[in-house]
C-alpha cells in the first residue's frame, strides 16, 4: 500500500483513532531518536522562547511549518 493510500484510509477513521494512531506512529519515532541533554534541551527552549517574546524571531504558522514539512520530504 502506498503511503497515499495509507494516509488516505487514515484520515477516514474516528478523530480516537487517529489520535491513538498519531500517538503511537509519534512514540515510534521519537523512541528511535538518540536522547539528548535535558538540561541543553532547556536552555534551548528558553532561548527561543525568548527571542520570540522580544520579537527578535517571528514564529510561523502551523499551515506554514506543514507546507515547508511537506515540501522537505517531497510531498508539496
Amino acid at each position: 500500500m502506498s503511503t497515499h493510500q495509507l494516509t488516505v484510509e487514515a484520515m477516514a477513521l474516528p478523530i480516537t483513532e487517529r489520535v491513538s494512531l498519531a500517538q503511537a506512529l509519534w512514540q515510534s519515532i521519537n523512541g528511535g531518536l538518540e536522547a539528548a541533554n535535558d538540561r541543553e534541551d532547556l536552555a534551548e527552549a528558553i532561548r527561543r522562547d525568548d527571542e520570540i517574546s522580544s520579537g527578535v524571531v517571528q514564529g510561523r504558522t502551523h499551515e506554514e511549518v506543514m507546507l515547508a514539512a511537506r515540501r522537505a520530504v517531497g510531498c508539496a
